[in-house]
Formats: structure tokens, sequence, C-alpha cells
């Protein structure tokens, strides 16, 4: 007579055969594993997480969310259980119930060093830097010889505009682990650097030893490129940028066609008539929506606006996406892509405006309007139009080649993969305005073109045209951009700190010879005149 099978035995198998269906991503093998052990035992903590795992995988969105959603009651003080939630929360983009988790959890009390610097980094990218910069600096008291939590303070430290405490930060990063090539990066753009202060040397013997085609590489090369900038060394200024982006591509490839199925599936369900919102409603607040190209002034707008006293800095979020993603029950990884956009077309609107609503309420901290700083939602302006009725859209317009320029020279971790090469980069820009111009065609009531030389040039009238627009009365105060309040999580953030800067056009031109393919092709799509050819 064979051994009986206990039901903890049952579970123990249960869960071996679902950990190994996902260690060979057999996702449908998984989830059936995991859900059996839920059949069972409905409370079983760990199953829903990797439950929800198998369903993302599985492209169930909206069945995933609701694993974790039963999950979160019954949630312990466990900080290895805290944090897998947490990661999945973050993924869901629900950053209230994140916040929550951690604070009923006590995690900054119980979890160990590791755990505190990915959770500060979990919350710092959901835009809460004073909760970030507690965890990490716990992570730091608890293990202070440890080179990551030092990078991540330093980080959060200057997207708090504490710059003289980030660079310390970063330096004993640097002295710990000299090759920490983030480190490095973030350091090189802390502020300007001079023949008398630089990195120089340091990083081109760190690049001289670092793997072609790597990640190192790619960090080192653009640090570099940052310094050599700063002194006016254009020539090997070029070369490191070269490198850099020649090394990210080779990690991150770009693909065009992508980008040009989805614009015109974009314009093709955009029509005038799909727009308009079906009826108008009161929200508790109205949101400001801030789009454009990457390093076109968003972060400059969005600070001006985050000045005045009747609005809310949100940050850069995905928010407005989280909605589309539980719209079309599909996980889209950028802002949007082809599946999402093809399935919104019978989608509920109105459900996606009130979830945005609802979602984003505690970013407006009871205030009557909110930013939402997120440049590529540009291309769901015409979905962001129909779900919500009362959101002023915002779209700055800065020079092209001042545009192309900078975005050629910033390193993106996770985003604008077409900025790693110059014509890749000229064929986006061209496909941009093209959407643009779809815009001003189907809802020219809806969208506020606002340029950025007007910004800077004459911020009084050009501040008082955007509050016009969004219904706000002008107040001069918010012109102070250079004040401490407020955090800046973008690749602005020290810049940004330093006022109006009015030195920032035509950085480009001791460049103009490298520069040929990407403004032949700005060229060849209309972006720029022939005589800026010259």
């Amino acid at each position: 007579m064979g051994l009986s099978v206990t039901p903890n035995n049952i579970i123990q198998r249960l869960w071996e055969q679902g950990e190994t269906a996902s260690m060979r991503k057999r996702w449908g093998e998984a989830a059936d594993a995991f859900d059996a052990i839920l059949e069972r035992e409905s409370g079983h903590l760990p199953a829903m997480i990797k439950s929800s795992t198998a369903l993302l995988h599985l492209d169930r969105y909206r069945a995933a969310r609701k694993r974790i959603f039963d999950a979160l009651p019954l949630a312990n003080d466990h900080p290895g259980l805290v944090l897998e939630l947490g990661r999945k929360l973050r993924q869901l983009h629900e950053p209230p119930l994140l916040l929550d988790l951690i604070r009923r959890s006590r995690f900054v009390l119980k979890a160990n060093p590791q755990m505190l610097t990915e959770m500060a980094l979990i919350v710092s990218s959901i835009g809460d830097q004073e909760t970030a910069l507690e965890l990490v600096t716990q992570a730091v008291r608890l293990d202070p010889r440890a080179g990551h939590p030092h990078y991540l303070r330093g980080t959060v430290l200057m997207f708090l505009g504490r710059m003289e405490e980030a660079e310390s930060e970063l330096e004993t990063c640097i002295r710990i682990v000299p090759d920490f090539p983030q480190a490095h990066w973030v350091l090189s753009r802390l502020r300007k650097w001079t023949p008398e202060q630089n990195h120089v040397e340091r990083l081109q013997k760190l690049l001289a030893r670092t793997k072609e085609g790597s990640e190192p590489e790619a960090y080192l090369a653009f640090a570099l490129h940052n310094e050599l900038h700063d002194l006016k060394r254009y020539d090997e200024s070029w070369r490191a940028l070269e490198r850099g982006c020649r090394a990210k591509s080779r990690l991150d490839p770009y693909y065009e066609d992508q980008t040009r199925e989805l614009f015109e599936q974009v314009k093709a369900t955009c029509t005038a008539e799909f727009v308009k919102p079906r009826q108008s409603r009161q929200d508790a607040y109205t949101p400001i929506f801030i789009v454009g190209m990457h390093r076109s002034g968003t972060t400059l707008l969005e600070r001006i606006l985050g000045g005045h006293s009747q609005v809310a800095d949100g940050g850069e979020t995905y928010a407005f996406t989280a909605q589309l993603k539980i719209a079309t029950d599909h996980k889209t990884e950028h802002a949007l892509d082809l599946m999402t956009a093809q399935r919104l077309a019978d989608a509920d609107f109105d459900a996606i405006g009130r979830g945005f609503i609802e979602g984003s309420r505690w970013r407006a901290k009871g205030k009557p309007f909110l930013t939402e700083k997120l440049p590529p939602n540009l291309i769901n302006a015409g979905f962001i139009a129909k779900a919500l009725p009362n959101a002023r859209i915002l779209h700055m317009v800065r020079d092209p080649v001042d545009t192309c320029f900078s975005n050629l020279r910033t390193y993106f971790s996770n985003a604008a993969l077409y900025s790693f090469d110059q014509v890749s980069l000229a064929n986006y820009f061209g496909h941009y305005q093209g959407l643009v111009q779809h815009w001003r065609t189907v809802m020219p009531d809806r969208i506020l073109d606002i340029s950025y030389n007007g910004l800077v040039s004459d911020p009084e009238g050009t501040a008082r045209r955007i509050f016009d627009f969004c219904g706000l009365p002008f107040e001069a105060e918010a012109l102070r951009v250079e004040r401490g309040s407020g955090a800046v999580s973008t690749a602005s953030s020290a810049h940004v700190r330093q006022g109006i800067l009015t030195d920032r056009g035509a950085a480009w031109k001791p460049y103009q010879d490298y520069l040929r393919p990407m403004l032949a092709r700005l060229g060849e799509v209309g972006a720029i005149a022939p005589e800026q050819l010259a």
C-alpha cells in the first residue's frame, strides 16, 4: 500500500510544479499550479503573488491585478512578502496601496539593507522621494559599507535639490565600488564641471577596461561626454557620446516600423468624432497633462505650474496608461502599444476617466489642479481628451535641432530608444510632428502649444497665457522655479534648480559637422528649413 498524500504534501508538490514551470517560462502551467494551491488554501499569500506573475505573463492583466488586490488584506509584516507585493503594486501602478503597505507593515524597521534599497528604488520611481530617502537612509545606517544604498541616496538627494549632499553620497559610493557606472553618470549631471574640478581622467581609465557594448560602457561614456562637454573639449566629447550611443543601441535596439504602425493606428482611431467626450463630468480636480518630445522643456513648464498655489505637482507617472491597461486587459510596457490602441476603439472611456481621477487623487493633495508630466502621453492625447472632458493638455514646442541634440546626449534608461541613433531620432521627430498636426486638426481647442523660446524669453507673458488656458489666475511666485521645495525626478533635475535659463539653445553648434546625418534627415522630413543646414 502506497504512502498517503496529505494536503500539505499536495500543496508542496503543486508549489514545486509551479516554480519549475515558471523557470521554464511555461506560464499557463505555472498559473494552473498556483491556482490549484489557492483552491485548497484560499489565503496562501505566496501562491497569490506567484499566480499574479504568471497571469501577467499570460497577458491577463485584470486577473493578475485582482490576485494582488485579494492578497493585500492578508499581508503580514514579513519584509520579504512585503517587498514582493511592493514590486507588484509598482508594476500595477497602485502607489497609494504601496505606500500604505510600507507604513502599516513597518517595513523600514524590519527589512535588511538590500530589501530597503530595492523598496527605496520602487518608491522613488513612483515619485515619493521623501519616503524613498527614509528607506535608503536606513539601509545606509545598517550597512554603511555597501555601495548601492549610497548611490541611490545620492540620486534621491539630487531629485530633492540637495546637490552638495548628493555629490558626497555619490563619491562615497565610488570610493566603495570604484567602477559603479550609474554613480559616475549621475555625478556627471550634478553641476557644471571645470578644468580645475572634473573626473575626466578617472572616467577615461574606467572606460579603458570596460567591456565593449555593455551597459557600464554606455553609462560611463555618457558621463565622460557630459564632463568633456562642460570643458568645451568638443571633439573628445563627441567621441565619448558616439561610443555611448553605439553601446546603448546594441543593448536596446529600436524598431521604427513599430513606431510608424502605432502612430498610424492612433490617428486612424482618434478621429474628430471619436475624441469628443460623450458627456461632461464634475471631477474632484482638473488634471493638466504636459506632453511633447523629451527634452523640450516639459520639466520647466511643470516647475512653473507646480509653483502655483492651486496646483499640485504630480510628477512623471504612467497613471493614465495604467487605466488603459485595465480597460484593454493588456499590459503595455510603455505609454501605449499597438494592441492597446486597437482595443481602445471599443473601450469604456468614462470608466478610464473615473479610474484616473480616483487613482491619482492622492497626488492632488486636495488642490483643484494636478499636473501629469509624461512627455510620451502626447500619443495618448486623443484618449485623454475623450476620457477626461475637463483635462487641459499643454504641448511644449522647442527648436527641432535643439530638441533632437538634447535627446541624443541624454541617457534614457528605459525610454526613447530612438534617441541613440541620429537618423532614427530625426525620423521619430518626423513621426512626432505628424501626430501633433493630427491633434491640432481633430481637437484644436483641447491642446495648447507652448513655445520653449517664448517661455524663457518672456516667462510672465507666456505663463499668463498658460494659466488662462488652464483656468488659473496669474501668480508671479510660480516663476521662481529655483525654489527649494518640491522634487524633480527627471533628466533636468539639476538644470531646473538654476532658474529659467536663457542660454541653453544651440548647444549642438560645436558638433555641427558630426551631426550631418541628423540635420540632413530633419530637413528631409520637413522639420527644419534648408538654410539651417548651411
